[in-house]
């Protein structure tokens, strides 16, 4: 099952939670990119871009990836998230919706590129050296152009982008234990952990909590899915205005996770919204 399939699987258990592949799709003002790329098999006209701090290179030194696509981004959504790569690639990419990671060093010296699309179309990191870059970093955004020459089966391009960079500041830190949002995660665990739907009406965001009247035990298995649901330690959190975020690593009866979890505070106290369950961080 492809993961536009599964995000379509979840919003048929009328969830706002899973429905991220829908959230991550929206249009700037500014048109992101334009241009056209071109792998071995598949190619697409460029319409989206998002661009954010990351690692790049064969070194994985600190840098600026910058997604393109096929399809606008939503910068508003994707600039709460902690690990976007992942949240791109897990619930925004799919069969359809193709989407290349070029990489650019700080000061916007372009380094190279990833990309999959299928098996015999990819690459896990690849640098042209023929590639033209007229890119920029200023005022807080990239801007340019990008031109590869097609050279025998290899991949060529000509995009054009505009966006900003997204910040990596989430808000003010939290305690170690993620002070008040921490307390709402624990008692998320609790009504995980003993199969209580009905204990997580208090602490869940006003849209899951009518969806918990209608199909309690449907929800329930569904946030189990994405819970550490045996053990959880919160690595770092942060607040920001009326959202939260909470970094966690922790186990589920087979294996050992990382996860983020999104809480938004509705009328004056904290709420649980979300939980993305991953392997692997951006920092």
């Amino acid at each position: 099952m492809n993961r536009f399939c599964r995000s379509i699987l979840w919003a048929s258990l009328a969830l706002f939670v899973p429905a991220w592949a829908t959230a991550a799709r929206g249009a700037d003002p500014i048109p992101q990119a334009s241009g056209s790329f071109a792998g071995k098999k598949w190619n697409f006209e460029a319409k989206g871009a998002y661009a954010f701090p990351g690692k790049v290179g064969l070194n994985d030194e600190q840098g600026i990836l910058v997604a393109v696509s096929n399809v606008p981004f939503s910068a508003t959504m994707l600039d709460t998230i902690w690990d976007r790569r992942n949240m791109i690639d897990t619930y925004f990419r799919d069969d359809e919706t193709l989407v290349v990671y070029f990489q650019f060093s700080k000061d916007a010296k372009y380094k190279g590129l990833s990309y999959f699309f299928e098996s015999g179309d990819g690459c896990g990191f690849c640098y042209n050296g023929a590639t033209k870059s007229s890119v920029k970093h200023t005022q807080g955004r990239l801007k340019g152009r990008l031109q590869l020459a097609k050279q025998k089966d290899d991949v060529f391009f000509d995009v054009a982008v505009d966006v900003p960079v997204a910040m990596s500041d989430y808000g003010k830190p939290l305690a170690a234990d993620g002070g008040e949002p921490g307390k709402v995660y624990a008692a998320l665990h609790r009504a995980l952990d003993g199969n209580e739907s009905a204990a997580l009406a208090p602490i869940v965001v006003e849209r899951l909590a009518v969806q918990l009247e209608k199909s309690g035990d449907d929800v329930l298995a569904v946030l189990q899915e994405q819970h550490p649901t045996k053990s959880y330690r919160i690595i770092k959190g942060f607040a920001q205005g009326d959202r939260a975020l909470l970094v966690v690593e922790g186990e589920t009866a087979t294996i050992n996770v990382k996860t983020e979890v999104h809480l938004l505070r509705e009328h004056g106290e904290w709420r649980f919204a979300d939980e993305v369950l991953q392997v692997r961080f951006a920092e």
